[in-house]
């Protein structure tokens, strides 16, 4: 059993959802944290419940992570800090017919989802090579494995996302580098997720939208395990699987079907 107690963990896109599920589990195995986030209240709140439950220490940064430069200012801020596990969290989606959607606006998104996750997880990487140790948890989406009307750009960063972390694993697994990789693919989860993007909760949706912590935990367990993918919830992964045999336009036909706008 991996031994996490007193290592540090940072968590991007702490301040509500996945990201505060994680901070709890990984608290609860005697993990230090750095949290961060733009909503500084949230984040203090979970500060301070956090180390009231657990002990351990807890350190607040409210940053928007959108781009390169605040990815490295970031790293900047805390490389002294021996951190053992990065958890790229931060991120949201943009629901929309994408001849709707802003230029400017989907930028933004790419940034943060794309950009962010990949230049904390070079600068890190570096660290986490050169001492042997280290953990990597990106969190993608079930998007990333299916052309998604509506989340079509945002499908494209989960890709990205998901494609990366398996590339990076196999890089550090046969150049003999004890660094774990996973990509962390949930499907539509009782989150903050759709509100922020600007679906309404259908009937669909509300039948098949899961729960966020068990999926929370599931994915940092297969981190430590070192798996590249990890897709919490039987149907999600049934889905996934008959996607591979599915032609590319016919799926995201499926998937405008079960998720359509109404206007």
């Amino acid at each position: 059993m991996t031994d996490l107690n007193g290592k540090t963990a940072l968590i991007t896109g702490a301040s509500s959802g996945f990201g505060a599920d994680f901070a709890h589990i990984l608290a609860e195995k005697g993990m230090n944290l750095i949290v961060t986030a733009r909503r500084v209240e949230k984040l203090n709140a979970l500060k301070t419940g956090i180390e009231e439950k657990y002990g351990v220490k807890v350190r607040v940064i409210a940053m928007d992570l959108t781009g390169f430069d605040a990815a490295q200012k970031l790293y900047a801020e805390v490389k002294n800090e021996n951190i053992d596990m990065l958890v790229n969290n931060a991120g949201y989606g943009m629901y929309d017919w994408f001849e709707r959607q802003s230029a400017g606006d989907l930028d933004k998104m790419v940034q943060l989802n794309v950009v962010s996750a990949m230049t904390l997880a070079n600068l890190f990487v570096k660290d986490f090579a050169a001492k042997n140790s280290g953990w990597i948890l990106n969190t993608a989406s079930f998007a990333a494995f299916n052309p998604t009307p509506f989340y079509a750009v945002y499908g494209a960063t989960k890709a990205f996302l998901m494609n990366f972390s398996v590339a990076l694993r196999t890089e550090m697994k046969k150049s003999g580098k004890n660094v774990a990789v996973t990509a962390f693919c949930p499907g539509f989860t009782a989150t903050e997720f759709v509100q922020t993007a600007g679906q309404k909760r259908s009937s669909f949706l509300e039948k098949t939208i899961g729960k966020s912590y068990p999926a929370a935990v599931e994915a940092v367990s297969a981190l430590l395990k070192n798996k590249p993918v990890v897709m919490p919830r039987f149907m999600n992964r049934l889905g996934a699987f008959c996607l591979r045999f599915m032609p590319r336009s016919l799926a995201a036909g499926a998937a405008f079907a079960s998720i359509k706008k109404t206007d």
